[in-house]
């Protein structure tokens, strides 16, 4: 078991590239994330209370973000408080938080380049955090 489950997390791991973020005629970025989850505002930043690794989605549209943790959301850019990159061992976790809610979305974005990129696709009006703010600017000099 300890092999199947090794074996999922680094064929996901090969999958979380640029290379695999696909674009629709509409423009809507599809991001190849590892796992999505709902937290809560006040509580520390690894802490859940949904997870989904399943079918886990985010995708970057002209108007906001979809994303699914339980089921598919849609928050427009002008929702959004604030974004935030948090990079631990084993993860690389985009985290959005919106404004008059009390859950926040994050997605495991697993490799720390296709973060930079998935904050690129991001119009300038959304609020990054200072670590977000930095990641962007190391790639998009803009």
């Amino acid at each position: 078991m300890t092999r199947l489950s090794r074996w999922m997390m680094r064929h996901k791991l090969e999958r979380a590239t640029i290379g695999n973020v696909r674009v629709d005629a509409a423009g809507a970025a599809t991001i190849p994330v590892l796992a999505t989850f709902a937290g809560l505002r006040g509580l520390p930043w690894w802490y859940a209370v949904a997870i989904n690794n399943a079918k886990p989605l985010l995708v970057v549209e002209r108007a906001g973000l979809r994303v699914r943790v339980i089921r598919t959301q849609f928050h427009r850019y002008d929702r959004i408080a604030c974004v935030d990159l948090r990079i631990a061992t084993g993860t690389v976790n985009l985290e959005v938080a919106f404004q008059g809610e009390l859950l926040t979305f994050a997605a495991n974005l697993g490799t720390v380049p296709l973060a930079a990129h998935v904050l690129t696709l991001l119009p300038a009006s959304v609020p990054l955090s200072t670590r977000a703010a930095a990641m962007k600017g190391a790639i998009d000099p803009t």
